[in-house]
């Protein structure tokens, strides 16, 4: 699969999965690919850590509650 429909696939995805509109997941793909060769990236492996991250920081929110 090329860059930009891997791109595309990964917010959707994650849109689907978490319930977050496509534009902010956007952002937060858009920062993460900021700082590595798009190149190199494994599109799977950055859904996974993207998906982590939101979770531990979900999860975060929720005991400072």
């Amino acid at each position: 699969m090329n860059n930009t429909k891997s791109y595309l696939k990964i917010i959707q995805d994650l849109s689907e999965e978490i319930g977050i509109p496509k534009e902010d997941i956007k952002s937060l793909v858009d920062v993460a690919l900021s700082s590595v060769d798009i190149k190199k990236i494994n599109y799977e492996d950055l859904k996974q850590e993207i998906l982590t991250f939101l979770v531990i920081n979900m999860f975060s929110l929720i005991c400072k509650l």
